[in-house]
């Protein structure tokens, strides 16, 4: 599960039930639909002008951070994100960043295996 808490601390961004992002009030209420935000995606974080919303999609390779303005659902890829030897990557996650948007720390799950040609067995 995935969620960001706004810099006010008056709604949280989270993938509803439904598998749609949803901007849900903490003080109650209904919660709203994040206009821009795509099927698999995940929040990161909120922009700290509480405007936009960082994302990205957990089976992307490379991860593509998204910054997703909420009024109007515009997207802008922020940063790619692939490790220098991207042999066997499987996945890249989770994915946090600094307040600021400058700074992105990520984990991956490499699959590495051997292959071995034996010949001349009875």
């Amino acid at each position: 599960m995935s969620f960001a808490i706004s810099p006010d601390g008056q709604s949280v961004a989270a993938i509803g039930p439904d598998q749609n992002g949803q901007l849900y009030p903490i003080n109650g209420g209904k919660p709203h639909p994040i206009d821009g935000l795509k099927m698999g995606e995940v929040p990161i974080t909120w922009s700290q002008d509480g405007r936009s919303l960082y994302t990205y999609h957990p089976g992307e390779l490379p991860a593509r951070v998204y910054r997703l303005e909420l009024s109007s659902g515009q997207r802008t890829v922020r940063k790619e994100l692939m490790p220098i030897d991207p042999a066997g990557i499987e996945t890249i996650g989770p994915v946090l960043l600094s307040p600021d948007g400058k700074t992105f720390v990520y984990g991956f799950h490499r699959m590495l295996a051997d292959l071995y040609l034996v010949e001349g067995l009875k």
